[in-house]
């Protein structure tokens, strides 16, 4: 009996110490901001994005059109949005997930 006690004992800690297999869950999402007509809107863009965790890839395509990957382990869509409205960033209508 105390031999199988510590096989599962050794099991548990085997399975809490190997790191998950599970990948980040990756999305993509396309958002249109308002706030974008100065000529200082794509480089506070940048910067916010490049400071928000989780946030992988971003690709301005003008005109307020902006595509985000993020991990959604480290950060939400929500998180995003929050950080680019204190850089008065405003999302205008819904966003939409590409993946």
């Amino acid at each position: 009996m105390k031999k199988i006690i510590k096989t599962v004992i050794i099991l548990l800690l085997v399975c809490l110490a190997v790191p998950s297999s599970v990948p980040a869950k990756e999305r993509i999402v396309q958002l249109n901001l308002s706030g974008c007509a100065d000529c200082n809107a794509a480089g506070r863009m940048e910067r916010i994005l490049k400071k928000t965790q989780g946030v992988t890839k971003h690709t301005n395509k003008g005109h307020g059109l902006l595509i985000i990957t993020f991990d959604d382990e480290i950060t939400t869509l929500n998180i995003i949005i929050d950080e680019l409205k204190r850089g008065k960033l405003f999302v205008q209508g819904e966003a939409i997930f590409l993946k």
